[in-house]
């Protein structure tokens, strides 16, 4: 079953790859499938155009001179946690591969790059890339709304708490002034010792 399709239209892919060869011809496919690209030869060229662009998604070749792609990966992590990432290798290394994806890529493709399969790994890298920001933001949204409610509980609290302390003090020979003062405590979790010393206060 397909995945349901990032919208291509919005969104950036940094190639990154020393083959001009490969990176105008991952460029062109990833053109034609409506995503904007940019293309990098090494990881001193990549690193600006990811500040610039910030791209959703970034293909990588692991074998290049200077920086490898495997000491790239944790680099643009570093700048974007939530970049979805695909590594390229002409080697099929599988310990390199779950270095990879220790570090935080996605996925790991072997060259020559099946494109059908390149799509489809873009495809759910960019789902779950979008997946994770989704939940992100709800948790933070969550504890945004928990410190305000919390907050407004509080405000509550101490407004009952006032309403109910001013009470008490008019109430000078009311018989039940003892078991109020139990309930009060108990709801607020105040000693009720505390809690008769300000009665008290306030009938001066």
């Amino acid at each position: 079953m397909t995945p349901p399709r990032v919208p291509a239209d919005r969104t950036t892919v940094l190639v990154v790859d020393d083959e001009e060869g490969i990176r105008q011809a991952l460029t062109r496919f990833l053109s034609r499938l409506g995503y904007h690209v940019h293309a990098a030869a090494n990881a001193a060229e990549a690193l600006p155009l990811l500040a610039a662009h910030h791209p959703q998604a970034m293909l990588c070749d692991i074998r290049m001179p200077d920086t490898s792609g495997v000491e790239l990966l944790p680099k643009v992590l570093a700048h974007d946690p939530d970049l979805a990432i695909l590594m390229l290798t002409a080697i099929d290394e599988p310990r390199t591969a779950i270095e990879c994806l220790k570090l935080g890529a996605y996925d790991y493709l072997i060259k020559p790059v099946d494109l059908e399969e390149l799509e489809l790994s873009l495809q759910h890298a960019l789902r779950q890339r979008q997946l994770e920001v989704d939940r992100r933001e709800l948790e933070q949204w969550l504890a945004r709304e928990v410190a305000v409610r919390t907050r407004d509980l509080e405000e509550r609290s101490a407004a009952i708490e006032e309403v109910a302390l001013d009470a008490l003090a008019a109430a000078r020979d009311w018989s039940g002034t003892d078991a109020a003062l139990n309930k009060l405590a108990e709801e607020l979790g105040a000693p009720r010792e505390e809690l008769l010393a300000e009665v008290k206060r306030r009938r001066g």
